[in-house]
């Protein structure tokens, strides 16, 4: 799991901000989303990519465990004014089947632990949102291939469930107002491994803009899984499992 820390979340903001990263990642999801459904979003951390969702959805609620995510979120919500998107830490595990048309998950948890739950909370799709092999997470993936592009798409096809896959690159990389800023960075992340700070930043900083000194920059693959109920239905209306 990512750690939220004050300053972590100070970081994630001012990549938000510095990026188009979220709006790439919203019109990646719209084209299979309704004006008039219900969206929940597990797992939703500080919830951006909600905010760029809300005008083109009836409701969305967003499920997170971590407070301090979600007071950011909650203040997100206000100055945008997006009066359609509730904010909830209950267990989303209990949710009721059905309870909504789509359920989106970004980058959260693996195939292998939820989708079971996820395809029996949504009515209509299940929407997976992952990355592949981004520097600025190695230290939270290592060794879980499940959580990666390639290993969510292989373990979609070993268990024969039906999937459309759109993918694109986007850049959310971190812009930073010091060397010494940007070493904590590095040092959080566990980006470089066993190679010297200084020497990783030596290869890989960039001037910033927007008044910002420094830029590590993150091009990563994101890609969609979109699993449709109705494909999972056999020939008399029943839903199919894929557990053995």
């Amino acid at each position: 799991m990512f750690r939220w820390t004050e300053e972590s979340i100070r970081w994630w903001q001012r990549a938000r901000a510095y990026t188009n990263h979220y709006k790439e990642m919203a019109e990646l999801v719209l084209p299979y989303l309704e004006k008039d459904e219900t969206l929940f979003d597990i797992g939703c951390g500080l919830g951006y990519i909600d905010i760029e969702l809300a005008p083109c959805v009836k409701q969305i609620k967003a499920f997170d465990i971590e407070e301090k995510v979600l007071r950011e979120l909650k203040k997100e919500v206000e100055i945008h004014k997006r009066t359609n998107i509730s904010v909830s830490n209950e267990n989303w595990l209990k949710l009721p089947d059905q309870s909504c048309d789509s359920l989106l998950a970004c980058s959260f948890g693996s195939m292998e632990e939820y989708l079971e739950d996820f395809l029996r909370i949504a009515r209509k799709q299940v929407l997976i949102l992952k990355r592949n092999r981004s520097k600025f997470s190695q230290k939270y993936y290592k060794g879980k291939p499940v959580y990666s592009v390639a290993g969510c798409e292989s373990y979609l096809k070993e268990n024969k469930i039906p999937f459309e896959k759109v993918s694109v690159y986007s850049d959310f990389g971190q812009p930073l107002e010091s060397l010494e800023e940007a070493e904590a960075f590095v040092l959080f992340h566990r980006i470089n491994g066993n190679e010297p700070i200084k020497e990783y930043l030596e290869q890989h900083l960039e001037p910033g803009r927007y008044g910002y000194p420094y830029y590590l920059s993150n091009r990563k693959e994101m890609s969609l899984f979109i699993i449709s109920k109705e494909n999972l239905l056999d020939e008399k209306g029943n839903e199919n499992s894929y557990r053995s």
